[in-house]
């Protein structure tokens, strides 16, 4: 089972979090603003009737608590996109989950299965995707990898594959709380607690989405494992999820052997 832990938490590092590229100028940090032009020219598409660019108004911080993950993205930015509708995204450029076309007025629903149902073919186009999404650079976000997160002039950001990008979401929900500049390793934000299955179900239809729109298929969907009545890993196999040995370490026919940690980003501590 080491293997599949190395699957889902591969790349981590002590980064901070990602950001829009749009959204990483010093105009953008200076003024506290990320609503990016969309395609009509006007902020988070308002011309279109897309969203508006909101000024969120401050809620009064927990002084014992000086984490940036609070109110998210507030520490950074005081004014967002708010999308209307159906549409979604950072400039409220792209469509709520599940709905598609130019508009957004297109319902589709995909039907997620179990792992073990794919076709051959199936199967093969699933690990082809995820190796793209691994080695494709994301056109839309970077990572804040390193600096002091109160002092902007010290922020570093370096480009993240797709899959990288997701992953990082995944540790940076995950950090430690910090409380009175002091982290609480048995505190954080994604699990132990009620958000668990909520946030991680985002988190997966994040890197679906994107997946989709790289690969312009609106029909891929993640399949899921069903692991009841399994007394061993069933899926841990070269032709799935890939074998280890005694140390962990993953098969070399394995579908994710290749896959390496991005050591180009310097890792944020603190």
């Amino acid at each position: 089972m080491l293997h599949i832990i190395i699957f889902l938490t591969f790349c981590l590092c002590f980064v901070e979090s990602q950001f829009p590229r749009v959204c990483t100028s010093e105009a953008a940090f200076r003024t506290k603003t990320c609503c990016p032009l969309w395609k009509d020219k006007s902020p988070c598409g308002s011309l279109s009737g897309r969203g508006r660019c909101r000024s969120w108004t401050a809620k009064e911080s927990i002084p014992q608590y000086n984490d940036d993950r609070l109110d998210w993205p507030r520490h950074y930015y005081e004014n967002t996109c708010e999308c209307f509708g159906n549409y979604s995204g950072y400039d409220c450029g792209d469509c709520r989950f599940g709905h598609h076309g130019e508009k957004c007025a297109r319902k589709k629903i995909i039907i997620r299965r179990e792992i073990r149902e794919l076709s051959l073919l199936e199967q093969k186009r699933l690990f082809s995707y995820l190796a793209l999404a691994k080695t494709t650079k994301s056109q839309d976000f970077v990572v804040l990898s390193t600096g002091d997160r109160h002092h902007r002039e010290t922020y570093r950001f370096v480009d993240a594959s797709l899959y990288d990008v997701f992953v990082w979401m995944h540790y940076y929900s995950m950090k430690a709380v910090m409380i009175n500049s002091t982290f609480i390793p048995d505190k954080n934000f994604a699990h132990q607690g009620p958000a668990f299955p909520g946030w991680h179900r985002l988190n997966l239809l994040f890197l679906e989405r994107q997946i989709q729109l790289m690969t312009r298929d609106e029909d891929f969907a993640i399949p899921y494992y069903d692991w009841r009545g399994d007394k061993n890993c069933s899926i841990c196999t070269d032709e799935l999820l890939g074998t280890n040995d005694d140390q962990g370490v993953i098969n070399p026919y394995s579908h994710f052997s290749f896959w390496k940690v991005n050591h180009s980003t310097v890792c944020y501590v603190g």
